[in-house]
């Protein structure tokens, strides 16, 4: 399991939700709130959640998931935490 990989694959969904261009997800800041990003209600961060679950399925990480995880107020930091271990 590639960590850079799997963090550019987020990175890339959160921007694909938002209706940003995906063409270089790398250079998304981390500490970019969703909110600033568009993501500004409920129906987004579920389908967030989704694709994130998705995503730690797909590369088998062993992280769940759990419905209403993810608001607004996240950080794409954060939302990379929820599918990968990743030690501060």
């Amino acid at each position: 399991m590639d960590k850079v990989y799997i963090t550019n694959h987020v990175k890339s969904e959160i921007l694909n939700i938002c209706g940003l261009p995906t063409i270089r997800p790398y250079n998304l800041n981390g500490f970019a709130s969703l909110f600033s990003l568009g993501i500004n209600n409920n129906a987004d961060c579920e389908k967030l959640e989704s694709k994130l679950q998705s995503i730690a399925f797909q590369y088998e990480t062993g992280k769940m998931i759990s419905p209403n995880t993810i608001s607004k107020d996240f950080t794409v930091n954060q939302c990379i935490k929820l599918v990968l271990s990743i030690a501060n």
